[in-house]
């Protein structure tokens, strides 16, 4: 279960393209935090359950419309080394006004490519006087992550200017930001005070980028690693290596989140990371205890579907079946916990309640010959999780019958 995020991957298309100029310089308060009431609170959820619908509709209107881009740039440009006068500074901050648009599509694309995208929360923050709602991204092949949108308003709409990522730890206009500072050329200053190789650094990059893309996941990590001193330490740098790592060596993998765990022990990225970190290691409950932490900070139940597969592989099939149960009964259109709570309880030889789930997902609409193919059949290495019930006398007779 490695977890990845789009935004790492949308942040190198950007820089890998060419940048055009043309932005007048603008660091007003174009979008202004909302205040905490029960009518903001109704518009707020309006807001959101808009986005989720287009989403689910396959369409990216919903998001490009309520994204204020301007008031995004202008949360990049917080920073008293960016100098919106500069004309890099300016080209670079309008090649970023598409951002939103290639965001949203991405997720549009993984939707329809079978990953889930669902808002599951709002909350009013303190510290930021203002509300963010959640949305929850998640596939079996690349696990999971949550966007926190921070809301704002412009004085006559509900908008959203920046994205919280959890698996990267950070905003997005930070992420941005960060780019920004790493890209300008001669920055003498900042290569002193940050340790990079601005424009060296930047190319290394792309290159690894460029790699990834073609499938040569080793070379692209061999290429990343190059990046010495403390822009290789940072957050950004260790994720994309993290990533590259994962698609073709365990191992590096497992070295680089330790590393990740040493540097940044504290940091929210880590309840994501640390549970792929102690899966590797075979240390489950570990990976249970910050599964928790996550269903504590988000208040996601559906985090009960990634507890079921880890008691799987403690073979605890009694606590793997509570779970998974869990997620049939409060996400009855989830497949994946149906196939967990087959799986708990064919471990426990029960084979009568197998046989029962898929009956009833045969009631449900599943159709008979695709879903006995996927109950029988066997991974690349030759396993099937549920050969014991697919051999039982209890299915053997039920298929002949039925």
């Amino acid at each position: 279960m490695k977890f990845k995020s789009i935004i790492i991957f949308i942040l190198l298309a950007f820089l890998s393209h060419q940048i055009s100029y043309g932005q007048e310089k603008d660091k007003i308060c174009l979008c202004k935090p909302l205040k905490e009431t029960k009518e903001n609170d109704a518009k707020v959820i309006e807001m959101a359950e808009y986005i989720e619908n287009s989403f689910h509709e396959l369409e990216t209107k919903g998001f490009n419309e309520k994204f204020h881009v301007k008031s995004f740039i202008n949360n990049i440009t917080d920073n008293q080394d960016i100098d919106m006068e500069d004309q890099y500074t300016i080209g670079f901050m309008k090649g970023i006004e598409d951002t939103g648009k290639t965001l949203s599509q991405k997720i549009v694309n993984s939707i329809d490519a079978g990953e889930y995208y669902n808002l599951i929360n709002y909350h009013y923050s303190i510290e930021d006087m203002t509300y963010y709602f959640t949305f929850r991204m998640f596939s079996e092949a690349s696990g999971v992550n949550y966007h926190d949108y921070k809301v704002c308003s412009d004085g006559e709409d509900i908008k959203f200017n920046d994205i919280y990522v959890y698996l990267t730890g950070e905003e997005i206009s930070l992420t941005f930001q960060r780019l920004f500072l790493l890209s300008k050329p001669s920055n003498k200053i900042l290569s002193k005070v940050f340790g990079f190789n601005s424009g060296e650094d930047l190319y290394t990059l792309v290159e690894a980028k460029k790699l990834a893309e073609k499938g040569d996941y080793k070379g692209a990590y061999e290429k990343i690693s190059e990046i010495k001193g403390a822009f290789g330490k940072e957050k950004f740098t260790l994720i994309l290596r993290a990533s590259y790592a994962s698609s073709f060596n365990d191992k590096l993998y497992e070295e680089v989140l330790a590393e990740f765990a040493e540097l940044y022990p504290k940091d929210p990225t880590l309840y994501l990371k640390l549970v792929d970190y102690y899966l590797l290691k075979g240390k489950y409950n570990l990976a249970l205890v910050n599964v928790d932490k996550l269903i504590f900070e988000t208040n996601d139940d559906f985090l009960n579907l990634i507890k079921g597969n880890i008691y799987l592989l403690k073979e605890e099939f009694k606590n793997a079946e509570k779970n998974f149960e869990y997620m049939t009964v409060n996400y009855p259109d989830l497949l994946e916990g149906y196939v967990g709570h087959m799986v708990s309880l064919n471990y426990q030889n029960r084979f009568e309640d197998t046989l029962s789930i898929v009956k009833n997902l045969l009631e449900q609409g599943y159709d008979k010959e695709a879903l006995l193919e996927f109950i029988e059949e066997k991974d690349i290495e030759g396993h099937n999780a549920l050969e014991a019930f697919v051999n039982s006398k209890v299915y053997q007779e039920w298929k002949r019958n039925s």
